[in-house]
């Protein structure tokens, strides 16, 4: 069975629409990364280098969207859990083995912007999501959080509907019958576990719990909100971005934003 090591820099940034983890096509992923992109505009357009964190990037990902954002000003740090080749033609982007739990390494507001892309789903179960978030709104000051949405239908790992809402009893058997989405079929019980175990989904109320200074955008597909993403700007940054995603930006922490497409 692959190991799930592998699977996770697979799964990183997966959508509904697109099985490519870093493909510039899937509609959803154009608009989330142009909303991200703003948020990065917004220390550009001060004339410096916007420093981005990104807790289970890939070189991959990056070097892909690098043709869609001119990355010459940024210097980006990806922190993932297996070892990445550094990349010549963006020598400004770093690859680190580690622990988005902890990033002791990094002092706070070390980085202007923490960027995460359907990561923290699989750091483990609630202290060490509690853990991730803490060391997200400590290291960045800004952040852009996405992850998929428990309530919606269709698991976006798997790509199965309903799976994610079945015992854990039923759900190891699927996996054992069968290859879902991003993952192989399961040769034992085991192997089964460590795919049920392997992502853990968050619903809104959590998600504000994890990030209370932040807003928490919803991205809908057919009136359903088929994942969640967390954003907190500097101060100085809110009331600049004007409008995206068809809504205004809220500006009180907490407020929901729907992302219209």
């Amino acid at each position: 069975m692959k190991s799930l090591s592998r699977l996770k820099y697979i799964k990183c940034g997966s959508s509904i629409m697109d099985l490519s983890p870093v493909s510039t096509s899937n509609k959803f992923r154009r608009m989330r990364m142009q909303e991200f992109w703003n948020l990065v505009e917004t220390y550009l357009s001060k004339g410096r280098i916007c420093r981005i964190l990104d807790l289970g990037g890939t070189i991959e990902f990056w070097r892909t969207w690098g043709s869609v954002f001119d990355l010459s000003e940024t210097e980006i740090v990806c922190i993932n859990t297996f070892d990445q080749p550094a990349d010549f033609v963006l020598p400004n982007v770093t690859c680190i083995k580690g622990d988005a739990c902890n990033l002791s390494q990094f002092s706070d507001s070390t980085f202007d912007v923490v960027f995460s892309n359907s990561c923290i789903e699989h750091v483990g179960a609630w202290p060490q999501m509690s853990q991730f978030a803490s060391e997200v709104r400590r290291v960045g000051r800004s952040y852009f959080i996405q992850t998929p949405n428990f309530w919606f239908p269709i698991e976006a790992h798997a790509r199965m509907p309903f799976i994610h809402w079945l015992p854990d009893q039923i759900t190891y058997r699927l996996h054992m019958m069968t290859k879902t989405g991003f993952y192989p079929k399961a040769d034992d019980v085991e192997g089964a576990m460590e795919i049920v175990e392997d992502a853990r989904l968050l619903d809104i109320r959590q998600m504000r719990t994890l990030f209370p200074d932040a807003e928490i955008q919803k991205e809908k597909f057919f009136g359903l909100t088929k994942a969640l993403v967390a954003v907190r700007r500097k101060k100085s940054a809110v009331g600049e971005m004007g409008e995206s995603w068809g809504e205004v930006v809220a500006n009180e922490p907490g407020r929901e934003k729907q992302a219209a497409i």
